[in-house]
Formats: structure tokens, C-alpha cells, sequence
């Protein structure tokens, strides 16, 4: 009995002791186990380019500023040429420069989990400077400076199908824009005809309609998309006529890349193409425009709710402007 009773004891002391040995270990592997973290500045660069909707119930205000600089030199040879090399007339150099400094509030909304709304209203001020006979004794130049209400943008996204496997997330996007800014038809002239303000809008109706497909391989996320933009024509003037501003096509591929929870970096490649516009269903020479940037962005999420995006564009065609900047603070708000 007191054998059976001595067995038990010891039986007792070493449970309790390979108890005790155990409960380390499981602390230890709790305390090295790895913490999953959402990469929130690559989703917020993804809801810039329209691949990530807002969650249901969350709104978002985002002012911008957006500055794009054009500049063109134009060489024009009044005569003619013998054996390309003997010029007979006149030739006119013209330097030309185009400013835009657009600031914008966008706010966004999530409806419901696959649905979200956008609205934009910018406020435009665009500098045009002509410099005629650089390089020469006669030079003159012309500038015009103009401020005013941009065309206000309204657009619904719909991401209809989820990622899965090889199948990426699709969303779909409708996008309407309102003639509200200065039109270029409508524009004051001094004396001798000569503008004295310049457009902040297009003067016309415009809508579009297109895709963002988007591919996660982490850290790095592939997206990119196609849209259709169709401006509405209108008759203009008597002495004007009817004016098409022709119709786009657009195409944008690129990738981000998540360096940490809290910055992204992501390069993005767009091109668009305008087909010539019309005047009372004539075509008007030297109105195609080939439109192609090449652009590197960052995000940096300051709070949980606060984002910084930057980014900076670079024209490769004629068409598309030298250097465009744009910076924007986006603010999260969850309504319920």
C-alpha cells in the first residue's frame, strides 16, 4: 500500500513538472508567431487608379493640386527652298509655353461593399506665353492668364468580379463631365481680335466608360485597364457651326509594390489616343493627338485615415506635356 501510494506521488511530481516545462515552449511559440498586416499605402495608390472600391459606409474628401507645363518651339518658313538648302522668304521661330495649375476636391463613397460614387470639382488657372524671334533682335512676346471653375466630373465604379486563382479583380467604371468651366468658344477678345482669356474647360458634354483589371503577387500588384471616352458634338455658333471635339481611346498598365505597411511605390504607363475633330462633320487637319506619360507615384499613410500621394508624370509623345505634378491628402471617414 505505501508502495502504491509512494508510485502515485512521483507519478503526481512529474506531471506537474512536464507541465511546467511545456508552458514555456507555447508561450516562446506564441510570442514569435508572425503578425499578418495589411498593406493599407498599396490599397490606397490601387483607389487612385479606380482597382480598390471603398469599403460600404466609408467617405472619402481628398483635395489636390495638380500642375502640368507644356512647352513646344515651332519653326515656320514663309517661301520656299532650293535644293534644301537655299531658303528664300522669311522664317518665324515661336516659343510656346503652357502652365495649368489645377486644385480639386474629390470625395468618394462606398455604397455598398461592391459599389462606390465620385464626384470632382476643380478650379483651373492656365498661363499661355508666346515668344516670337527668340534668338533674334526682334522679339516680342504675348501672355494671357486666366482663372476659373474647371468641368465638374461625376463617376460610378462596380467591382463585379473577385480575384481568384489566375482571374483577377475586375472593376467597371462609368465617368459623366459637365461643361461648367470657361469653353473656348465663348472667350473675350480685345480690339483687335486678339483673346484676352483662356478655356478651363472643354465646352462640351463628355462621357466614358471602360475596365481596371488588377493582379496581387505579393508584395507587387498588377493592374491596369482600357476606357472608351465619347464627347458629346454641339452646335456652337452660327458662324461657328457644329463641333465634334472627337472621341478617345486610353490604355494604362503598371505595378505597386509595397515597401512597408506604411509606403508604397507604384510606376504607371497611360497612352490615349483622340481621333481629329470635326466642323460640321468635316474632319479639321492637325486635330489627332497622340497623348502618352510615363509616371512614378508614392503613398505614405500618416494615420490610419491619412494618406500623402505623389506622383510624377513625364511626357513621350509631342502630344502630352513635358512634366506634371500632382500631390493629394485623401481622408477617410467612416459614416456607419
Amino acid at each position: 500500500m505505501s508502495r502504491f501510494i509512494t508510485f502515485l506521488c512521483a507519478a503526481a511530481l512529474i506531471f506537474c513538472a512536464s507541465s511546467s516545462l511545456a508552458q514555456p515552449a507555447t508561450e516562446e511559440k506564441k510570442e514569435t508567431a508572425p503578425v499578418q498586416k495589411k498593406d493599407t499605402a498599396s490599397e490606397q495608390m490601387l483607389i487612385e487608379v479606380g482597382g480598390v472600391l471603398l469599403p460600404r459606409g466609408t467617405l472619402t474628401i481628398e483635395p489636390s493640386i495638380q500642375y502640368s507645363h507644356f512647352s513646344r518651339r515651332s519653326i515656320s518658313i514663309s517661301g520656299f527652298t532650293i535644293l534644301q538648302a537655299i531658303v528664300i522668304g522669311t522664317i518665324a521661330v515661336s516659343d510656346i509655353k503652357r502652365d495649368f495649375l489645377q486644385g480639386a476636391l474629390t470625395t468618394r463613397y462606398g455604397i455598398t461593399s461592391w459599389l462606390e460614387a465620385e464626384l470632382k470639382v476643380p478650379y483651373v488657372y492656365t498661363s499661355f506665353r508666346d515668344v516670337k524671334g527668340p534668338g533674334t533682335t526682334d522679339i516680342t512676346e504675348r501672355r494671357i492668364q486666366s482663372t476659373a471653375l474647371g468641368d465638374i466630373e461625376g463617376a460610378i465604379y462596380g467591382h463585379v468580379i473577385k480575384e481568384k486563382g489566375i482571374i483577377p479583380d475586375v472593376v467597371l467604371n462609368f465617368r459623366a463631365k459637365s461643361p461648367t468651366g470657361n469653353d473656348p468658344y465663348h472667350l473675350k477678345t480685345d480690339a483687335q481680335g486678339n483673346l484676352r482669356e483662356l478655356p478651363t474647360g472643354s465646352g462640351h458634354w463628355g462621357f466614358s466608360g471602360g475596365f481596371t483589371l488588377v493582379k496581387r503577387s505579393d508584395p507587387v500588384v498588377f493592374f491596369g485597364g482600357l476606357n472608351y471616352f465619347w464627347n458629346v458634338r454641339k452646335k456652337v455658333r452660327e458662324n461657328i457651326g457644329t463641333v465634334d471635339p472627337g472621341d478617345s481611346w486610353e490604355g494604362s498598365i503598371g505595378l505597386a509594390y509595397a515597401l512597408s505597411e506604411k509606403f508604397s511605390l507604384s510606376g504607371i504607363y497611360l497612352h490615349r489616343i483622340t481621333m481629329k475633330q470635326k466642323l460640321d462633320g468635316r474632319d479639321v487637319k492637325g486635330t489627332f493627338v497622340n497623348y502618352g506619360t510615363l509616371g512614378l507615384a508614392g503613398s505614405y499613410a500618416l494615420s490610419k485615415n491619412t494618406y500623402v500621394n505623389l506622383s510624377v508624370n513625364i511626357g513621350v509623345t509631342n502630344d502630352a506635356p513635358d512634366v506634371e505634378l500632382r500631390l493629394s491628402i485623401p481622408f477617410n471617414f467612416k459614416i456607419f
